[in-house]
């Protein structure tokens, strides 16, 4: 129920179910002024109709559980820009990248050439560094999937105005590392990737974590033809799948221009060593609890992921 602006009916404001309180939460936390953020100051630019979708997305991760469907919300978000609203509040509640910086690490990508990119911020406390293989996570809410990917490192500061002039070259000079990536996939509503877009997008885009490898320097890749490159996954040691030239948008690189220009639009500037993954090759591969996840591209790296 969107935010009713007829008071002829006896009720004004936003949706009646907004920052209510899981029923059968613990009595002590059923005082919602006691934990719910205060969206109002903590993001003034959340429309208060998104409120009740940033409450649930709020609350699901406090507990630890799935507490609405994305069905339900979804229809209070008139569109991206609400959705992405939703997720910097949720940002700013749980501290995922400083207020007075561009977020480090990110996600992008698209179905194919001709369709839209995607780019979307991730948290910093869900990035795995260093780890050949990384420890199964502690909190599950839907889904272990995963997917490889390559990741791209910024070498230098990108302003507003350099990200607008860039061209697909420009942009790839700008590269300084490479490395493999493995992305968790999970989502915090009770409909899981059934749920609705917007919701989706709210929920940072069916994120759950991210693995990254050691960096290469960007020469490595230099000249690379994509369509030859081999990807390799195994599960539990088993039969290795191989993808070759598997990547939706034929080179992980193309993003970046559209990339750099996003995050140069909503905050200012890009700083150096930020960090965008590029899309998967595998699909995403459901997992189950205490399946291990190893794999390997050709000539970049190998990383394992214990679920």
């Amino acid at each position: 129920m969107a935010e009713n602006k007829d008071c002829s009916t006896g009720w004004c404001g936003p949706a009646p179910f907004a920052n209510t309180p899981p029923i059968g939460l613990a009595p002590e936390l059923q005082k919602q002024e006691d934990v719910l953020p205060d969206w109002k100051q903590i993001a003034p630019d959340l429309p208060v109709d998104a409120y009740a979708t940033a409450d649930a997305l709020w609350w699901s991760r406090k507990l630890g559980a799935p507490q609405a469907l994305g069905a339900d919300l979804a229809p209070l978000l008139t569109g991206e820009d609400d959705a992405r609203a939703v997720q910097r509040a949720l940002a700013r509640t749980w501290d995922w990248w400083p207020a007075d910086r561009a977020p480090r690490y990110w996600k992008s990508g698209g179905a194919s050439r001709d369709a839209a990119l995607l780019h979307v911020p991730l948290p910093e406390n869900g990035i795995h560094l260093g780890l050949a293989t990384v420890a199964a996570p502690q909190t599950v809410f839907n889904l272990r999937g995963v997917e490889a990917e390559i990741a791209l490192r910024i070498g230098q500061d990108v302003s507003a105005e350099q990200a607008t002039a860039l061209d697909d070259a420009g942009a790839l000079a700008l590269v300084d590392g490479v490395t493999v990536a493995i992305e968790w996939v999970d989502v915090r509503w009770r409909d899981g990737l059934k749920a609705p877009a917007l919701a989706l997008l709210a929920d940072g885009q069916c994120h759950g974590g991210l693995a990254l490898g050691d960096w290469l320097p960007a020469s490595s890749i230099a000249g690379r033809d994509w369509s030859q490159q081999r990807c390799t996954v195994t599960v539990n040691g088993g039969e290795a799948r191989l993808f070759t030239g598997t990547h939706s948008l034929g080179d992980p690189a193309w993003l970046l221009r559209d990339w750099l220009q996003h995050v140069a639009r909503e905050y200012g500037r890009v700083p150096a060593g930020t960090v965008v993954t590029t899309g998967t090759w595998c699909g995403c591969m459901p997992l189950q609890a205490g399946d291990a996840f190893e794999m390997e591209f050709e000539g970049v790296g190998r990383l394992g992921w214990q679920f």
